[in-house]
This record gives C-alpha cells, structure tokens and sequence, in this order.
C-alpha cells in the first residue's frame, strides 16, 4: 500500500514543511519527555520542581493520547 500527500507549492508551505518534518517534530517531544523523566527520576528536586514537572510530564502524555499521537 502506498500514501501519496499533494501540495500545491508555494502556496502551501507551510503545510507542507510540518508534513516533512513530522518526524523531528516527533523527536523533540520524545527528548522533552526524557528530559522530565531523568529529572523526576535521577535529580534531586524540591516538592514544588517534583509536582511542577510531574505535571508538564502529564499534561505532555494527557495531549498526545487526546490526539492518537504516540512518541515512542
């Protein structure tokens, strides 16, 4: 099976370049929820920071499972 996404350039561009790059868009949340995930689990981290970036962390996963999008 093959999928074939059509722009009309240059009036699309901007669609077009967030189609290509999907992928590195894809990589940098997984690195931002890695980056949480080595502070929640390896720093040493006030109970404020904890709560703080254990929500962001949530919030991250809570915003891509509402839009079927999965990082790993």
């Amino acid at each position: 099976m093959k999928a074939v996404l059509e722009f009309t350039l240059p009036d699309e561009e901007p669609e077009f370049m967030e189609a290509v790059n999907g992928g590195m868009f894809k990589h940098v949340l997984w690195k931002i929820d890695q980056d949480l995930r080595g502070k929640l689990k390896y720093e040493t981290l006030t109970d404020c920071e904890h709560k703080c970036y254990e929500r962001v962390r949530k919030d991250l996963h809570n915003y891509l499972r509402a839009n079927n999008l999965d990082i790993e």
